[in-house]
């Protein structure tokens, strides 16, 4: 099942829309359908022309030099290429004739074509789909901490409670009050009075 939008997120972004959505849930799908599984979303992804099932150029590969009619001729040979696989390696009889004929195949193509061969750099270039670069300038970090013990920078939450012990403590000392013994205030009481007589 496909469905569209007028909204046009699928056919910009590749990201099916909140209108389709309900539409393939009220066709009773548990699974969303491969037509909106693009490839850039996949694992092994790379960078092609994508089409839709209509042949409408979805995505496009700049790098590439084909024009898109031969570009869809080569995405439609890799997936094919890619089922004839799948479906040879459950036998060795079949994956057998599937290498015997692709070798006459091959041997056909390099009477018909002239082969240019290329660099191990431009075939790896020509499959991502961006050139590589030749210098490369990684820089080390520059906030970097060592193992060990790190002293933690204090913020205003510990100021804070830095304040509330200094509070804890000046609550903790003694006020000065008046002796009943030598009538001054200081912060002794008359039992341990400097001025109080001995018993006898």
């Amino acid at each position: 099942m496909v469905a569209t939008c007028s909204c046009m997120l699928f056919e910009t972004h590749g990201i099916p829309c909140r209108h389709i959505i309900p539409d393939l849930r009220g066709a009773k799908l548990n699974e969303l359908p491969s037509y909106y599984l693009l490839e850039r979303f996949m694992q092994g992804c790379k960078q092609t022309q994508v089409f839709d099932a209509g042949g409408t150029l979805l995505e496009e590969n700049t790098s590439n030099k084909n024009d898109p009619e031969t570009q869809k001729l080569l995405s439609e040979t890799c997936n094919q290429m890619e089922k004839l696989v799948l479906e040879a390696k459950q036998s060795s009889v079949a994956m057998r004739l599937l290498r015997d004929e692709l070798i006459e195949v091959g041997k056909k193509l390099k009477e018909m074509v002239a082969g240019k061969e290329g660099s191990k750099v431009e075939e790896f270039e020509s499959y991502l789909g961006c050139s590589i670069p030749n210098r490369i300038d990684i820089l080390p970090p520059s906030d970097t901490r060592s193992r060990g013990k790190i002293k933690r920078i204090k913020g205003h939450h510990d100021k804070g409670t830095q304040q509330n012990k200094n509070e804890k403590k000046k609550k903790n000392q003694r006020m000065p009050r008046v002796c009943k013994t030598c009538k001054q205030v200081v912060i002794h009481d008359s039992r341990n009075c400097p001025n109080k007589a001995p018993q006898q």
